[in-house]
């Protein structure tokens, strides 16, 4: 152990005194020990100490007048106690000659040695004195060293490093460890009526200035994986861990449960053996415990305790005053920035032969996956049909890579979810021959709910829908356990409200598919209304799983049927000059697309910012989604249904584009784009519109000038003329035209590309050879095949029907790909060179060399 000695030059005689008493300590390998007597001569002084006192296990003050006097002594002390706080060390107040050390309240706290504090100088010879000291640090020495020597068994820390259910889920792991594919989730700390935002990681690392720590999360939330990384922390803080879990019988004493759980996890020591102030009880599903009171009372002489519950409201604590002792931590579902740090560590564990070989396919791999996994979450429509957690990502990811199912129909993200549902039921052991019957059941509980509005079977409901089931179906397995085991895995359960329902949306859209896929001739008229509906999130979701679970002509032909009479008063897009005549003449006014700098750019550093940005929007809709429902007007909602439409004919092609014969895929995909470029040719029609124009930007000049006169008389923006204000609205103006065109041919390459549909893209390109397919095409290559036609794109931009707010468009896109994807010095001249886009550099340069003329 590593023993940092502060102290004062001026006591220099005294240091010496204590160094060679602890000779035999150090001897006998006890300890090393370090004081600044042993920097050497050209080594930085400061940077030395910052690092010894840092990596020390004990600290020993040697307190007197010169100590309390010397700012860098004192500078030392605060370090120390701060280490003691945040790492654990042990700090040691050596007293050597009286002086007011005990005026400094933190000193105070701290052990005092000689006994009770009498000064090395008192004693009549200072042996005696640096005797009873060491019997003391001695003593603190020994108790390191039993907490340092105490390890864990073999069985317990495979239970640390498990992703239990997940562990052979990975193809090039023998077993998945949680160290392969952690990710640190972001946490709501609830105190005092504050709710702020941290990250598990800020909490692990201070894990020590939070005594007694609440860890609250939905099922499937990743609460054990995070109760496994603390465990680890404590340990390597020197405390010691204890792991509690229901399997432990929370009905029995619970000092006995402490003793026995530290028994099975710890090898060679006694509970009894260890100072209380070092034991932490970590309690797994709390919630789950009968005499919770119990528990928190007889842990109370525990400074630290980490308690983890599903939900702080079903805690019921006798006193109520006991939830106020507590750091409330609630865990967060991941945002888009935690699944692209999760879905990369599972691709460059799987694809390393292929990221080596290619520098681009790691991008390629993990953006394909991020479009899947968002698919299955149902990001895409809407608010979500399943939690945004680890496991659910991981578990989708599995399953891509295991694809084998067993109904041939099933497409592989439909797979996903079924794998999901096989992997809960065996969890209870439910043999194979039993899973029919119980996906049976589901399937039919779920369309009795469709019929319900979506809304649970009340309980009297349930036993009627029971009856109806064991009258019609054969259910060899009794209704009890059936209901029992769903409930168990959280497939289903009465909520508080007491309605039997499914415990995740996924679950329940996933089962009325299911239902309505296989009974399509009876139910035609419900599948009808459905897909004349699509706005709605739920019928989009249900649409979803219709096609997932059967390839259905009939369900593609009134999805294609219902696209092809939405905005059918309009021609679709072409984006060519002809059409943009009069947007062209103001591209001046639009913001230039320009190249990042090829010396100081990283593009993962991009990626970082546009995921923090997109984090950002999904925590905003979800907040304006609770306080501000949707409420569209006719037009609203045909623009809802449109958008909608073509997600759910993308997804559907995405899913299908092996075994959709060539034409109907060509059809599906054309018509879904040309649905997209008749809305966005509506908007072209009102923009074009003089009239229109006047009364948007005098409706902007307005709204500007109030916020303009509401600035202070000497700004900037008091001195702006009537001119100059006008044409910072018109700029305005049409930039944003120019990003609603923008957004929708982005939004036409995520709903309809895929890396199985380029060659789609490219016949239907070469079918309508107009600027709009061009883009979607040339946006779907960069996207999902990570390729640049340079000069393709150079060539069709020259060509006559190309707008310059076309080729505003596809340089922006370029821009876009240099700034998020690895390119090379030559590809980023190339770029530069055939399509004339600026760097940000030369641009500033230019700028300054005009000014100088």
């Amino acid at each position: 152990m590593k023993l940092f000695i502060s102290y004062s030059h001026k006591d220099e005689d005294l240091i010496n005194e204590f160094i060679a008493h602890i000779s035999p300590l150090r001897d006998n390998g006890i300890i090393e020990e370090w004081y600044d007597r042993k920097i050497l001569a050209g080594d930085d002084f400061q940077n030395n100490i910052d690092q010894n006192i840092e990596s020390s296990d004990i600290v020993c003050l040697m307190i007197s007048e010169n100590f309390l006097a010397s700012k860098a002594c004192i500078q030392e002390k605060n370090i120390a106690l701060k280490l003691k706080e945040q790492k654990n060390i042990r700090v040691i107040a050596v007293i050597l000659k009286p002086c007011l050390w005990n005026e400094y309240y933190d000193l105070s706290k701290s052990l005092a040695v000689p006994t009770d504090g009498k000064p090395i100088i008192s004693f009549s010879n200072h042996n005696e004195g640096w005797v009873d000291a060491l019997k003391w640090i001695k003593s603190a020495l020994n108790q390191n060293k039993i907490i340092q020597d105490l390890k864990f068994r073999s069985s317990f820390s495979s239970f640390l490093d498990s992703t239990e259910i997940l562990s052979k889920a990975h193809g090039n792991r023998e077993a998945l460890k949680i160290d392969d594919i952690f990710v640190s989730p972001n946490l709501f700390y609830n105190q005092s009526e504050k709710n702020e935002k941290v990250n598990f990681d800020d909490l692990k690392e201070n894990v020590l200035e939070y005594d007694k720590i609440l860890l609250v999360g939905e099922n499937q939330s990743g609460k054990t994986s995070l109760i496994k990384s603390l465990i680890k922390k404590y340990k390597e803080l020197r405390f010691v861990p204890v792991y509690i879990s229901e399997e432990m019988d929370f009905m029995s004493n619970p000092m006995t449960i402490l003793e026995k759980a530290f028994k099975n996890q710890y090898e060679n020591f006694k509970l009894e053996d260890l100072p209380v102030e070092k034991i932490v009880p970590i309690i797994d599903n709390f919630h789950l415990a009968k005499n919770k009171q119990k528990f928190v009372d007889d842990f109370a002489s525990y400074k630290h305790q980490v308690f983890v519950v599903d939900d702080i409201y079903s805690l019921n604590f006798k006193n109520t005053a006991t939830l106020k002792e507590y750091n409330v931590f609630r865990i967060r579902k991941f945002t888009a920035l935690e699944r692209y740090e999760l879905i990369k560590k599972w691709v460059e564990i799987n694809e390393t032969k292929q990221i080596e070989a290619n520098q681009n396919h790691l991008h390629k791999s993990v953006d394909e996956k991020i479009e899947i996994i968002e698919n299955s979450l149902g990001i895409v429509f809407g608010k979500g049909i399943m939690p945004s957690y680890p496991f659910f990502i991981l578990s989708v990811l599995a399953s891509l890579d295991i694809y084998k199912p067993l109904d041939q129909d099933i497409t592989s993200q439909g797979y996903c979810y079924q794998s999901l549902i096989y992997l809960y039921l065996r969890k209870e052991n439910v043999t194979n021959e039993q899973v029919d019957i119980y996906l049976n059941f589901l399937t039919q509980l779920s369309y009795r709910i469709f019929e319900n509005q979506g809304n649970g079977l009340a309980e009297d409901e349930f036993k009627e829908f029971q009856k109806f089931y064991e009258d019609n179906y054969n259910l060899p397995i009794p209704i009890d356990e059936l209901i029992r085991t769903l409930s168990n895995v959280n497939i289903c359960k009465f909520d508080t409200l007491n309605f039997y329902n499914f415990s995740y949306n996924y679950l329940y859209y996933f089962f009325v598919g299911k239902y309505l896929s296989e009974n399509i001739e009876k139910n035609k008229k419900v599948i009808d209304r459905i897909i004349a509906n699509l706005h709605k999130d739920e019928n989009a979701y249900i649409t979803i799983f219709m096609s997932h679970h059967k390839k259905s002509d009939y369900l593609l032909d009134e999805i294609l049927l219902n696209a092809e009479t939405l905005f059918e008063n309009y021609q679709p897009a072409k984006l060519d000059t002809k059409e943009l005549s009069f947007f062209d003449k103001h591209e001046n006014a639009l913001t230039k697309a320009l190249l990042p700098d090829f010396q100081e750019h990283s593009y993962e550093h991009e990626r970082k910012k546009d995921l923090i940005r997109k984090s950002e929007r999904e925590e905003n809709d979800d907040v304006l989604e609770k306080t501000n429902p949707i409420e569209d007007d006719d037009f609203g909602i045909n623009l809802r249904l449109s958008i909608k439409t073509v997600e759910v004919m993308g997804n559907i092609i995405k899913n299908r584009s092996g075994s959709l014969e060539l034409p109907r895929l060509i059809y599906i995909y054309e018509q879904g784009l040309k649905l997209h470029l008749r809305i966005l040719n509506s908007f072209i029609e009102i923009i074009k519109d003089e009239e229109t124009e006047k009364i948007i930007i005098d409706y902007l000049k307005e709204k500007i000038s109030k916020i303009l006169d509401n600035n202070d008389s000497q700004s900037q923006n008091k001195l702006l003329t009537l001119e100059q204000k006008e044409n910072i609205i018109r700029k305005l103006f049409w930039n944003m035209n120019f990003n609603v065109i923008f957004g929708f041919i982005s939004k036409s390459i995520h709903s309809l590309g895929s890396s199985n549909l380029m060659n789609i893209a490219k016949s239907i390109n070469e079918k309508e050879k107009t600027p709009a397919s061009f883009l979607v095409y040339q946006g779907i290559l960069m996207w999902y095949g990570k390729i640049l036609k340079i000069d393709e794109i150079a060539e069709r931009i020259d060509d006559k029907d190309f707008s310059k707010i076309s080729e505003r468009i596809i340089k922006l896109k370029v821009v876009d790909h240099v700034r998020t994807h690895k390119i090379s010095f030559q590809a980023n001249q190339k770029i530069q060179n055939k399509l004339n886009i600026e760097t940000k550099k030369l641009l500033i340069d230019r700028l300054k060399s005009d000014e100088k003329k």
